[in-house]
């Protein structure tokens, strides 16, 4: 299925804003630079949301077969999987400043630190080869 226009004016927004995120992490502190990322994943995370609920509440009542149709459309899948990835980094900086904040202790935050790690790459990992496996298969 063809990409419609849209689709590739989003994608150059994407791909834009991933740019500038390049050109504004330059900070000297890494308190500013997470402040800028969450900011900005949040953002993100709210505009592919309204996307990606507005999808799902108007299949609810639809059969298995009509929402994987949807869900294979290129756009769709795309989007779902961007909003993953945003929402899996969003929360990898924030439970990180958690960690940080309340946790003193160095061995027990370096040990949280990578289990917070592992279940994001988990989730994006999962997720991923899901939407995958329904856009292409």
């Amino acid at each position: 299925m063809a990409c419609p226009a849209y689709c590739f004016i989003f994608f150059y927004f994407i791909s834009l804003t991933l740019v500038s995120l390049g050109l504004i992490m330059n900070h000297s502190k890494e308190g500013t630079k997470h402040f800028v990322q969450q900011r900005i994943t949040a953002l993100i995370n709210l505009i592919l949301g309204i996307i990606v609920f507005n999808f799902f509440i108007k299949n609810i009542s639809n059969s298995y077969e009509v929402v994987i149709e949807g869900l294979s459309n290129n756009f769709m899948w795309l989007i779902i999987m961007i909003f993953t990835f945003s929402m899996s980094f969003h929360m990898w900086i924030g439970l990180n400043h958690i960690l940080d904040d309340y946790i003193d202790q160095t061995r027990t935050r370096l040990f949280l630190g990578l289990l917070n790690f592992t279940m994001v790459l988990i989730v994006a990992l999962a997720t991923a080869i899901i939407m995958i496996n329904i856009g292409f298969f």
